[in-house]
């Protein structure tokens, strides 16, 4: 019977390994395609478009890049090409790291009054908060427009920033790990004489370090990858007032012939790095918080 149910697990890993390997092989042909793609020749795509790689070594080629990175003065006779790479960057920086740190603050906060602190209606006002996720955003964004306006925060990062930072889904993942935080450590603390910004700061903050790591990954990745809320916000503004990802946008937009193909293969491999690089130094804190994350003790 042991041996049976040893083999049934054992087949079982088999069948999910092989699943897994199949989506992850679908998922990564795209990303393959767009790296190696950037670094062919226009040549190389007309003739050998289909294929995955160059048709030889001296097919390799850097001028998706340099093209994209030729063009970050501006040119009064064909503004159409000013592409300011290092401008985009900053406030793809600016407009990520800035706010995910304040929705952090913001969702932490909130998380640590729903689970801490006993106050009236608190479990109606939370769940009416997970509720307003099952509204379809585009409801929200005409007055979202109309609310950035008003605050002057239309055509600058502020508009990119601010609608972020009253996002419900952080909240609940952060409050899922705060449930796991034994209560007995605040009741001390406050037996103690300890405000609840001090066991916020130096018991629940530190032991919920692992959910900030998740949601700010989220956070970051979310507001580095947004074009669509770019494009309304900022579409209108002075090119030097773009994110990364909406001035690559429009770059892959205007690309008209096939000779233009590697400079959106390019812009899009740029944007990616980032992303990847914050990943790979977040790894081991991401999968530790993905996976303690709704555990109550």
């Amino acid at each position: 019977m042991q041996r049976r149910s040893k083999n049934t697990k054992r087949v079982s890993k088999t069948i999910a390994f092989i699943i897994l390997l199949i989506v992850s092989i679908i998922a990564l042909i795209p990303i393959v395609w767009g790296v190696f793609g950037s670094f062919r020749s226009y040549e190389d795509f007309f003739t050998n478009s289909s294929s995955f790689f160059p048709s030889s070594w001296d097919k390799f080629t850097l001028d998706g890049y340099k093209e994209l990175f030729s063009h970050t003065t501006y040119n009064e006779a064909d503004a159409n090409v000013y592409y300011p790479i290092w401008n985009w960057l900053l406030n793809s920086l600016i407009v990520s790291i800035g706010g995910t740190l304040l929705y952090l603050v913001i969702a932490s906060l909130a998380a640590y009054a729903f689970v801490f602190l006993d106050f009236k209606y608190s479990n109606v006002i939370f769940y009416f908060l997970i509720g307003t996720m099952t509204i379809p955003g585009v409801i929200s964004t005409t007055p979202q427009l109309i609310n950035m306006n008003m605050l002057h925060a239309y055509k600058n990062l502020l508009g990119l920033i601010i609608p972020s930072l009253g996002g419900v889904y952080g909240l609940f993942l952060i409050r899922q790990f705060f449930l796991s935080i034994p209560k007995d450590l605040v009741e001390n603390a406050r037996m103690d004489g300890a405000s609840n910004f001090k066991i916020f700061l130096t018991i629940v903050l530190p032991l919920g370090k692992s959910a900030l790591f998740v949601q700010g990954l989220f956070g970051f990745m979310g507001a580095w990858n947004d074009v669509q809320w770019a494009q309304l916000i900022i579409g209108n503004a002075p090119r030097t007032t773009w994110t990364l990802a909406y001035g690559l946008k429009v770059i892959a937009d205007n690309t008209e012939s096939i000779e233009s193909i590697t400079l959106a293969l390019a812009s899009a491999v740029i944007t990616m790095i980032p992303i990847l690089i914050v990943y790979l130094f977040a790894q081991s804190k991401i999968i530790e918080g993905v996976a303690n994350t709704g555990i109550k003790r």
